[in-house]
């Protein structure tokens, strides 16, 4: 069994990759909880789920540095494992043609890592999370850029903090496009924008790298955003933790 963890700016997902399948606990990124009560939940979880407790081994992507020593205590004092962080510096399967490698986000190298295993092919990793991200990794495996933008929750939560008389609305999709209220119209630029945008982006890049994407969307708010996106595209929910999977069986001998 191989514990994978996945700290974002607004979830935690931590993956039991178990002999049955994956298994992924969740829980909230804030308020920062101290290791014994993270020890508690995660015991928590694999007790309720008869998940075998000595795990093979540990591995975490991190983009909240204030999270990765507690968790990183937390399990090695439930499992007695020491946890493998993941940086561009370990064995990825990528190369990095991009300005300081070292300031790219671990999720972003494990989405690339896991969409160039599986397609073999120019791909774009689309992560609609708290920061709506795209990373690009072409035919040789060369990991060579992407964008970021607002995630769907911060665009709301935007309005609502930029705009007097705006509040946030329920994140949901929107029934048209064409708004007829206040609320449906926040819904429809929410959801219609991001996914206009993510379409200009992908087909501005491929006229830029005189490539062909495949692409593969995940994160928290991948399922909702799907059907708004035209162009082609598979959904893979647990894309991060499948990648730290693969990251982690190519450094076993590191």
């Amino acid at each position: 069994m191989l514990i994978a963890i996945d700290i974002g700016n607004s979830t935690i997902n931590i993956g039991f990759f178990t002999k049955s399948g994956l298994l992924v606990q969740k829980m909230d990124t804030h308020p920062l909880l101290s290791h014994a009560k993270y020890s508690a939940l995660v015991n928590g979880f694999i007790k309720e789920n008869n998940v075998e407790k000595k795990p093979e081994g540990i591995i975490i992507s991190s983009v909240v540095p204030s999270h990765t020593k507690v968790l990183r205590k937390a399990l090695k004092g439930l499992t007695g494992k020491k946890p493998f962080i993941v940086s561009c510096k370990i064995r990825t399967g990528l190369t990095f043609n991009i300005p300081n490698p070292e300031k790219l986000g671990s999720d972003r190298i494990a989405n690339a890592a896991a969409a160039y295993e599986c397609y073999k092919c120019p791909v774009a990793a689309v992560d609609f999370g708290t920061a709506t991200t795209i990373s690009i990794v072409d035919k040789k495996a060369t990991y060579i850029g992407g964008t970021i933008m607002p995630g769907i929750r911060l665009m709301n939560e935007s309005l609502a903090q930029g705009i007097s008389k705006l509040s946030e609305v329920h994140v949901k999709p929107p029934i048209s496009a064409l708004g007829n209220n206040t609320v449906r119209c926040i819904q429809s630029g929410l959801f219609y924008g991001t996914a206009g945008a993510i379409e200009r982006i992908l087909g501005e890049i491929e006229k830029e790298a005189d490539i062909k994407l495949k692409v593969v969307i995940t994160g928290g708010y991948g399922g909702l955003i799907s059907k708004f996106l035209k162009r082609k595209h598979d959904f893979s929910p647990d894309l991060t933790l499948e990648g730290l999977r693969i990251l982690y069986k190519r450094n076993l001998d590191a």
